[in-house]
């Protein structure tokens, strides 16, 4: 079994990282799955999913979810020959002056996947890396770090306003 942990530091409150994750997983995993309810706030534990990126299927249930402590996913990523069981759990801690967000990754290779181990590894890296990157996306969009990033949105026809802070401390609108 390998092992990778993946750590990201946010300044916004426990509760807001918690919905930003939920959010991020639920768009690839079980947004299509007919017993997720988008009003509600979390996954059912037992709650099984499948979706497909290009030639790799992702089959998986949620493990436990402890709002808005833990959640951890069991997974199976199929890739003819190759298939790798992961486990991806992810562990709010709150700091004091923000969140640290956690993602333990464990794996298992079969024995095809085995011998391109190094591409696992890799895609496994990249996907944890991302998805990390996206719930910092996911919190700079609902505006709790989106302050002092200007210019326009893809797909937007009007400009954002910037907000910045003058040497003197007073705020500033571009």
């Amino acid at each position: 079994m390998f092992r990778q942990r993946h750590e990201a530091k946010f300044e916004v409150p426990i509760a807001a990282v918690f919905t930003a994750l939920l959010q991020v997983l639920a768009r690839r995993r079980w947004a299509s799955e007919p017993w997720f309810e988008a009003a509600q706030s979390r996954p059912p534990v037992g709650g099984r999913y499948l979706s497909r990126n290009g030639a790799v299927l992702r089959r998986g249930r949620v493990v436990e979810c402890l709002h808005p402590v833990l959640l951890t996913l069991y997974e199976t990523l199929f890739d003819p020959p190759c298939r790798v069981r992961l486990r991806l759990r992810w562990r709010l801690e709150p700091q004091e002056t923000g969140t640290s967000l956690l993602l333990d990754a464990r794996y298992e290779l079969n024995a095809p996947a085995y011998l391109n181990r190094r591409h696992w590894r890799e895609e496994i890296y990249g996907h944890c890396s991302r998805m990390l990157s996206a719930v910092r996306s996911a919190l700079a969009e609902e505006g709790g770090q989106g302050v002092g990033v200007s210019g326009q949105r893809i797909g937007s026809s009007s400009m954002t306003v910037t907000n910045t802070t003058a040497v003197n401390g007073k705020p500033t609108f571009k």
